[in-house]
């Protein structure tokens, strides 16, 4: 068991993490532009995305060997109640495009490298939130609940997680399992977010 993982993670990462960031929703919040067709658009794109990715994830046995509460996670529902507050129907949800190159996830240390990077992202979830409020009428409990995915227990699920991470840091080849899975999964999440693609 190595907190090593933990700064590894965090600073092999963060020249991708920055990247995602500048995709043009990001952009478009951070510089209170973003329109809330824009905004339903940069919630389809995270459903495309993270909905295959979930299921993927939740065929790992392991879950339960390490008694992590994967199901607790996932936020493919969320982002449907969000799309359908925007007007969505469940025909037009089942239609959306869906991200046809998804990070590798043989292992489960390469699935707890992916998930990372979605949990990550769900801890600047309420700063998003907060951003948005002022320009758009977005709230968590409409259409907003990704973003808001744990509430006021965010912090504590993310120590959660981390646990599962210092679990699994046993050897050199898991971190790096790890490390490289959540790269893979920064790489094709942005890649995903060009307007061009999907």
């Amino acid at each position: 068991m190595s907190a090593n993982i933990l700064t590894r993670l965090k600073e092999e990462t963060a020249p991708y993490h920055i990247q995602t960031e500048q995709n043009p929703y990001a952009s478009a919040i951070t510089g209170g532009t973003i329109t809330i067709s824009e905004y339903q658009t940069y919630l389809e794109k995270f459903y495309g995305f993270v909905r295959p990715v979930e299921e993927q994830l939740a065929g790992h046995p392991a879950w339960k060997t390490y008694n992590f509460d994967f199901e607790a996670t996932r936020k493919a529902g969320l982002l449907e109640k969000d799309l359908g507050n925007l007007g969505l129907s469940p025909q037009e949800l089942k239609a959306l495009p869906v991200c046809p190159n998804l990070p590798e996830q043989g292992s489960f240390a390469q699935a707890a490298g992916v998930m990372y990077v979605l949990e990550g992202s769900i801890l600047g979830g309420q700063m998003i939130i907060r951003m948005l409020k002022p320009i758009l009428p977005v709230a968590p409990d409409t259409n907003g609940h990704y973003f808001n995915s744990y509430g006021d227990k965010t912090r504590d699920r993310w120590k959660e997680f981390q646990g599962l991470l210092l679990q699994l840091a046993g050897t050199k080849e898991q971190e790096n399992e790890m490390v490289e899975a959540a790269k893979d999964t920064f790489v094709k999440l942005d890649q995903w977010f060009k307007p061009n693609v999907g």
